[in-house]
């Protein structure tokens, strides 16, 4: 029996058999198994980019989008849209969209101090102040509110009544002398009340019961605040400055803070505790999230 015959190099050499390449041997090839999962990886590569760039370039307005559209519009003007006025807020939705994704396409997000914080508010609100706290017990709040004095008392006010002098027919410093004078014809006398001893004001002569924050609004935050919360009451004070030009006045009345009665006040306790464990728990939270993340201090200053 003659011994088989091996092909080598495209020849039969003597005493070696004819092996056929078989598709099971040529695709067990290393070099043809490259190539074919390098095709496949291209061609999948190719398609799901194609796929993208296709998706990119869609717009879905569908029934949920527009029903947001709707209950956005209620919210915002307290009716709901007629078609026109529907139809106008759909097509600004797609304008909006399409710059959006033209925007993102030319890299224009990237290093943008407005995005990162609406991002970051965005992360903040979804992550975090979203979570749902159980109603505290009455013992809570009214632990709560014994800890934090502060929070609950009622601020300072002031009474009282003043004489104008105005700066827009005279000079600050004849405004000012005109007050000094009138001042001392005061001392002498026994009234608490008269506006008409100076010029004509804007506003009102009288006021009650009322808070720094309502003096600043009337008044500015100018010298008058500091005299009206720390002058001595029934007694005619001044010259004083404001906003308007300067003033005498009679203070008549000042109460000091005060706390507010826990029964009284209970919902508003409620609502600074919920605020207060929602902070705690934020902060707690971002704890957790930064320990993710490596700081690096390489600024001026820092080791």
């Amino acid at each position: 029996m003659d011994k088989p015959r091996v092909v080598h190099a495209g020849k039969i050499e003597p005493g070696e058999a004819y092996m056929p390449i078989t598709v099971k041997r040529f695709l067990s090839e290393p070099l043809v198994q490259f190539l074919v999962l390098g095709s496949l990886l291209f061609f999948l590569t190719s398609y799901i980019r194609q796929r993208k760039e296709s998706q990119s370039h869609e717009i879905v307005v569908d029934n949920q989008r527009v029903n947001m559209m709707i209950v956005n519009y209620q919210s915002q003007t307290g009716s709901l849209p007629n078609k026109h006025q529907l139809d106008a807020v759909i097509e600004n939705y797609i304008r909006e969209e399409i710059s959006y994704r033209e925007a993102k396409k030319m890299g224009l997000d990237v290093d943008d101090e407005i995005v990162r914080r609406r991002l970051s508010q965005k992360f903040d609100f979804l992550q975090m102040d979203l979570a749902e706290f159980p109603t505290p017990l009455e013992a809570e709040l009214l632990a709560f509110y014994k800890k934090n004095p502060g929070l609950f008392e009622s601020a300072p006010t002031v009474s009282f009544t003043h004489i104008y002098f105005s700066t827009d027919h005279s000079t600050d410093s004849l405004a000012k002398q005109n007050a000094r004078i009138v001042l001392q014809r005061l001392k002498s006398s026994h009234l608490k009340r008269a506006p008409e001893m100076g010029d004509r004001f804007p506003l009102q002569y009288d006021y009650t019961d009322q808070s720094e924050l309502d003096v600043r609004q009337n008044f500015g935050d100018t010298p008058i605040l500091d005299t009206l919360f720390g002058g001595n009451e029934n007694g005619w004070l001044g010259p004083v400055q404001s906003g308007y030009g300067w003033h005498l006045i009679f203070i008549t009345k000042r109460d000091t803070t005060k706390e507010t009665p826990f029964a009284s006040i209970r919902e508003e306790v409620k609502a600074k505790w919920t605020a207060a464990a929602k902070a705690d728990q934020n902060k707690k939270l971002f704890e957790r999230i930064s320990e993710k993340y490596n700081i690096k201090r390489e600024y001026l200053g820092t080791k």
